[in-house]
């Protein structure tokens, strides 16, 4: 790493701002934030939907999410007005605020998945490209660290307000004004980045670096052949299959448990809450652990936390009390394995093409995610005869079969400097 630039010490305070917000607005612009709720909610109670035909009508949504690589490629070699990051932060966040604003006043479903596209496109571009320009900015001024930091603490302080929000919303108002008081309330955060990138986000100009994009190219080619990077895909895939969550468990939660709107919202909280707690967890007792030892411990904690929830598989009159510190553990061990997977992902990436692998395994991760979340549902509402119990047996046992892979992963090496190769795995720095 280069030596910090004292002369960029200056701009470090009006950076933080930059970060805090763009992340904040992250958590409340990404499909998981506010508008998750509602918008299930409005699916379930206003068009009848049951969770099979949620989970496969928002799957397209990932689509954006799978192709993350794609942006940090045009961003790094072409600029658009001259700059790199700037311009493109703030078209890709003004997207962002255009399809939540055409979704504010939509209820027919195909121009509805049409703006929800263009919003997911707007949110996964403008996390991709904060990313590179925090990445730069803090290897310029020596702040990664702290930058990581705020990035954690915000995204997760917008989760918190996110998941009570969405989940007051939809217990107070009709399932469509519901997502459209969501909608709307989301579409200030993208506007916020979008003006404080042109305020705030200071780069030199630049020009097509073709050189470079050859350079890269042949790297990416030598990548793909890389043993370590299909362990690390593999690992990836077993550990994102889980598909007891999303559409199944809040279909779960409203029918079978008869959870109220804001209670659920409660509990989205709490797991954020968890996840913070999780990350100090990492940070301070396990970041300098092995990468063996960590995938070990990460493992056999997420498999525990997805058994744990038989525990609210059958309504009793306790499963509200329990559901609330269920959450919080459950986001702490997640947490936890989250910060291990970015670890997997970092220390599988080639020399030269870094950044575009890392994206690329993310991609792979959100592709995997949203794969699962589709066949849970379908399993959910036609083999398992809309019981949770058995998804979460077929969770953990996809958690488990990580175990025959980490023997693999000690040819990434053993892990201790993953921090400083993966942009979120120093978040819990806070």
């Amino acid at each position: 790493m280069r030596d910090p630039d004292p002369g960029s010490r200056a701009d470090v305070p009006r950076l933080v701002f930059l970060f805090g917000l763009a992340y904040f607005a992250q958590a409340l612009g990404q499909m998981g934030g506010l508008l998750s709720q509602p918008l299930a909610y409005y699916f379930k109670e206003a068009l009848g939907f049951d969770s099979a035909q949620l989970a496969e009508y928002l799957a397209v949504l990932s689509l954006p999410w799978m192709i993350k690589p794609l942006y940090g490629l045009i961003s790094d070699y072409v600029p658009l007005l001259g700059y790199r990051r700037r311009t493109w932060l703030m078209l890709v966040n003004l997207c962002a605020a255009t399809g939540f604003l055409w979704l504010s006043g939509l209820t027919e479903l195909g121009t509805m998945l049409i703006a929800l596209f263009l919003a997911a496109f707007g949110t996964a571009a403008a996390d991709v490209i904060v990313d590179a320009l925090m990445v730069e900015t803090g290897n310029r001024t020596g702040e990664t660290a702290r930058f990581l930091g705020v990035q954690w603490f915000w995204f997760k302080t917008g989760a918190i307000v996110t998941a009570l929000t969405g989940g007051w919303l939809a217990s107070q108002f009709p399932p469509a004004t519901a997502l459209h008081v969501a909608a709307t309330l989301t579409m200030l955060a993208p506007i916020a980045v979008a003006v404080a990138a042109y305020l705030l986000a200071r780069e030199d100009r630049a020009a097509i670096d073709v050189e470079s994009m050859r350079a890269t190219t042949r790297s990416l080619v030598l990548a793909v052949r890389s043993p370590n990077l299909r362990i690390a895909a593999a690992f990836l895939a077993l550990w994102c299959f889980s598909p007891a969550f999303g559409a199944p468990l809040y279909y779960h939660m409203v029918d079978r448990l008869h959870f109220e709107q804001q209670f659920i919202g409660q509990l989205g909280a709490l797991t954020a809450g968890g996840a913070v707690i999780g990350a100090w967890v990492f940070a301070r007792r396990m970041a300098d652990r092995t990468l063996v030892w960590r995938a070990k411990f990460s493992v056999t904690a997420a498999a525990a936390g997805m058994l744990s929830y038989l525990l609210l598989a059958e309504p009793h009159p306790y499963v509200a009390t329990v559901a609330m510190p269920l959450n919080v553990f459950v986001g702490m061990v997640a947490q936890i394995g989250t910060l291990t997977i970015l670890s997997v992902a970092a220390q599988a990436c080639p020399p030269r093409a870094e950044g575009f692998v890392f994206a690329a395994l993310m991609s792979l991760y959100n592709g995997v995610e949203q794969l699962s979340a589709v066949v849970g549902a379908r399993l959910y509402e036609q083999a398992f005869e809309r019981s949770l119990a058995p998804l979460l047996w077929v969770a953990a046992a996809s958690l488990l079969l990580c175990f025959v892979l980490i023997p693999s992963l000690k040819r990434l090496g053993n892990g201790r400097d993953a921090r400083a190769s993966a942009p979120g795995t120093e978040r819990p720095a806070v």
